[in-house]
């Protein structure tokens, strides 16, 4: 009789919407029942990757590298507990492990925004990468990448330095700026960010995935003296606007039938590099958003064979399907999607963290802060990073508030 009415009470919570102090329930059959039986992805039938495009003779001759060891990083982030007061930030406190705050200039900038983030250790010091469009006066610049430095015992901890992201194609008749040869800026909206054996992998919205290789940084001979002029001029000078270094785009791989590309990021085990699409749950009530599971090989490549293609629901849209996505990780059989645009609040935010597993009818979700991005899994010490994309008087609720901040939970805590 207990058993009944616990299920009973379990239902109404369900029928209500009733959400607890912590986390949100979802309004689905129990997933943990379902986590327990087998269901293989559905085959993505039309969802195809073309060869891998090396865009890098660009750069093969004329340019030194350097690796990210290298770079003089000249901004100091703020870290502790003061990341927790930009507006909307709603996590648990018990959740709560890593918080990083721009410096002022970066938090409060209103032509650049983040957008995807990820992580790597390089000779024992631990970094994350942040990538950023640019937009409105400065749209021309493209788009950027930061590399932190985030290791308590580092020398240089919390430093950070942008990187202007280029590639080879030459735009023509340049207006805002002087355009010279060799590089230029790369014009995507970089909305995630993935690394994989020394190379980062950006979603571009339409293509697929561009590819950078950390190993090719490039320092500018003309960094932080002018902002008007890019690329190599003909006595050899380089310009990046105001940029000290540029990250050049090396190749790229074009995937088919799985745009729009808003988010990537690698899978737990290694093995898959995931998609997610961004479609708003009112402007596109209509279209199932979807995330998608590419093989990669051990050079980076992406495979044409074995894609997997999932649809994950979500029961706060109407269609019951997850809109929304900013961010995806993927571990075993189960999604974590970074989703925005919810028609409910959560403790001043209408983001989510949304757990989806194969073949359920829901997802569970829990409170995620305001204008939250991508997703980033550090697997060492078993933190879920994730940041906020908006400044002050931005946002469709921030007013003057803050909204911009890096921050890491305890994964355990989510699974």
């Amino acid at each position: 009789m207990l058993q009944k009415q616990l299920l009973g009470w379990m239902l109404l919570l369900v029928l209500t919407g009733v959400g607890c102090q912590n986390n949100e329930w979802a309004s689905a059959s129990t997933e943990e029942e379902l986590s327990s039986q087998t269901y293989a992805n559905k085959a993505a039938t039309d969802a195809t990757v073309n060869a891998y495009v090396d865009t890098s003779a660009y750069i093969s001759s004329g340019f030194s590298f350097l690796n990210p060891s290298q770079i003089d990083k000249n901004r100091q982030a703020i870290g502790g507990s003061a990341y927790t007061e930009v507006y909307g930030f709603n996590i648990p406190e018990e959740n709560r492990v890593r918080g990083i705050r721009w410096n002022t200039d970066d938090e409060t900038t209103s032509i650049w925004r983040p957008q995807g983030i990820a992580g790597f250790t390089k000779d024992g010091v631990r970094y994350l990468l942040v990538s950023w469009y640019a937009k409105d006066d400065a749209e021309f610049k493209g788009s950027r990448i930061t590399l932190i430095d985030i290791s308590p015992s580092s020398g240089t901890y919390l430093t950070y330095r942008h990187m202007l992201l280029v590639q080879p194609d030459i735009p023509a008749n340049t207006t805002a700026y002087s355009q010279y040869g060799s590089y230029a800026p790369l014009n995507v909206h970089a909305g995630g960010i993935a690394y994989f054996k020394g190379k980062i992998y950006l979603s571009s919205t339409n293509l697929g995935v561009r590819v950078f290789d950390l190993n090719k940084i490039i320092e500018v001979s003309t960094g932080d003296t002018t902002n008007d002029k890019c690329g190599k001029d003909a006595n050899g000078n380089l310009f990046a606007f105001n940029y000290r270094y540029i990250l050049p785009q090396v190749g790229y791989q074009k995937i088919n039938n799985a745009n729009p590309f808003s988010t990537v990021q690698v899978n737990e085990e290694g093995t898959e590099l995931w998609t997610g699409q961004y479609y708003a749950g009112s402007a596109d009530a209509s279209i199932i958003p979807k995330v998608f599971g590419f093989p990669i090989n051990a050079s980076g490549i992406l495979q044409n064979a074995g894609i997997s293609e999932i649809a994950p629901k979500n029961s706060l849209f109407p269609d019951n399907h997850a809109h929304g996505i900013q961010g995806v990780f993927r571990k075993g059989n189960r999604t974590w999607l970074s989703c925005t645009g919810s028609p409910s609040n959560s403790y001043g935010s209408n983001a989510r963290l949304a757990r989806y597993t194969d073949g359920a009818d829901d997802t569970v979700r829990y409170r995620w802060p305001y204008g939250a991005e991508s997703l980033y899994y550090e697997s060492q010490y078993g933190y879920l990073w994730s940041l906020t994309e908006y400044e002050p008087n931005a946002g469709a609720q921030n007013g003057s508030q803050v909204n911009r901040c890096i921050f890491a939970v305890d994964f355990s805590k989510y699974e």
